[in-house]
C-alpha cells in the first residue's frame, strides 16, 4: 500500500513539473493583434507558401525558457511551433533543407546551413513569457535556444529555403 501512495506522489510531482516547465498553453496567448499576418515560405513548392500566425498557434507548440549566449536579450520564454513542425504542416521535410534564410520586416536576415539546422531546435515564437509579442518583435520571432541572440530574428516575414 505504501508503494501505491509513493507512486501517486511521483506521478503528481512529474505532472506538476511538466506544467511548470511548459508554462502556459498557446491558447492563453492573445495573438489577435497579429493573428492574420503572414510569413512567406519560398523554396518548398513551385509558388510561395504562406502561413499565418493563427495557423502557427494551431500547430503543435512548445514553450522553452532559454537565454542567448550573447546575453544581449536575457531570459526568454518562447512559445511556438518548431521549424520542423511548420515545414511538416506545409508538406516539406526539414531533412531536405540544405540552407535556410530568415528575413525580418526590418531588412535583417541571416542564413543557416544544414548542419546547424540539424543540431538545433528552431522555434517560430508568437509569444513571450505567456503573452503576445511586443510590437517591435511581432508577428513572429525566431528563437534558437542557447544560441547567440543575433539568431533571434524579430519581425519574421519571410523564410527562404534551399533544398538538397
Amino acid at each position: 500500500m505504501l508503494w501505491k501512495i509513493k507512486s501517486i506522489w511521483v506521478v503528481f510531482a512529474l505532472a506538476l513539473g511538466i506544467v511548470c516547465f511548459c508554462g502556459c498553453a498557446p491558447d492563453d496567448i492573445d495573438i489577435s493583434g497579429y493573428a492574420d499576418q503572414q510569413i512567406a515560405i519560398d523554396g518548398i513548392a513551385e509558388e510561395t507558401v504562406n502561413v499565418t500566425i493563427a495557423e502557427l498557434k494551431d500547430m503543435e507548440c512548445i514553450t522553452v525558457k532559454t537565454e542567448s549566449t550573447s546575453d544581449k536579450i536575457g531570459e526568454f520564454k518562447a512559445t511556438g511551433p518548431t521549424l520542423e513542425t511548420v515545414l511538416a504542416a506545409k508538406n516539406a521535410d526539414i531533412v531536405d533543407v540544405k540552407k535556410i534564410t530568415f528575413h525580418g520586416a526590418d531588412n535583417y536576415s541571416y542564413s543557416l546551413n544544414e548542419d546547424y539546422i540539424a543540431e538545433h531546435d528552431i522555434i517560430l515564437a508568437f509569444g513571450r513569457d505567456g503573452k503576445p509579442l511586443d510590437a517591435e518583435d511581432a508577428p513572429c520571432r525566431i528563437i534558437i535556444p542557447e544560441s547567440d541572440s543575433a539568431y533571434w530574428l524579430r519581425m519574421l516575414d519571410r523564410i527562404t529555403i534551399e533544398q538538397k
